[in-house]
């Protein structure tokens, strides 16, 4: 296995579930930190104790992916402060429990803006700084829901199906740059993610032993401490319980 220690990891969505428990676990290993999150205080406090922890390097950059002129300026922080990126985890995300019929073009443009146009954006340029140092990874976090279409989630699903459709497009334009790509994709996770879920799907849920947030870190660490000529495509985690 690679180590990652001195590497540079752009993690998106890290103030809380698995986007922090990721920045932990590559802190742990010795990885250098850029942290994105909306939650300005929240982030700033954490990377504060991260840096305590564990002593490595780590940037907070307050900013909403889903919104063009903040993933522009996130990016020029990363590029003036480290100068370079290896590891990118595009894992911020929302999904909100609606049935078509009940829901709104606000509702879904703000789910596919940060689901999917926020990712693509984010890695359009990290693509960028990769191509350049002939290296890198990126790591995109779908879902069992890119898989399956999930009545209730129907526009959340349609943003999972598309990240893994242009995550497999993506590894193959970046081949011949070094650059590795993969997609994860986690059934049920023990995180606070959902909106308007109704009481039978937080029941579900409850009654699972779910994945821990944890759990998909170990995995998105896994991935990009394969050695080099070792590529993981696509990983599919789910609890033993999980059916579908």
């Amino acid at each position: 296995m690679q180590s990652i220690k001195g590497k540079i990891a752009l993690i998106t969505g890290a103030s809380k579930g698995i986007g922090l428990a990721t920045a932990q676990k590559f802190a742990n290993q010795g990885a250098q930190l850029a942290l994105v999150s909306r939650s300005e205080e929240l982030l700033n406090s954490i990377a504060e104790k991260i840096k305590k922890q564990f002593g490595v390097n780590v940037l907070s950059i307050p900013a909403d992916i889903s919104k063009t002129d903040e993933v522009e300026r996130v990016f020029e922080t990363l590029k003036s402060h480290f100068g370079k990126l290896d590891i990118l985890v595009n894992n911020a995300g929302r999904g909100i429990f609606n049935y078509i019929e009940n829901g709104s073009s606000k509702e879904w443009k703000e789910v596919i803006d940060l689901n999917l146009t926020g990712l693509i954006h984010c890695t359009h340029l990290a693509a960028k700084m990769m191509i350049l140092q002939r290296s890198g990874h990126i790591v995109n976090i779908s879902s069992v829901a890119g898989r399956v279409g999930i009545p209730g989630w129907s526009v959340y699903c349609a943003t999972k199906w598309a990240v893994v459709g242009f995550s497999e497009s993506i590894r193959k334009e970046l081949i011949k740059y070094n650059i590795r790509v993969t997609v994860i994709e986690p059934g049920v996770v023990a995180t606070q993610w959902g909106e308007n879920m109704p009481e039978e799907w937080i029941k579900s849920r409850g009654a699972m032993k779910a994945l821990k947030a944890e759990d998909v870190a170990e995995a998105i660490y896994y991935v990009v401490t394969q050695p080099e000529h070792v590529s993981v495509n696509e990983l599919l985690i789910r609890p033993t319980e999980q059916e579908r």
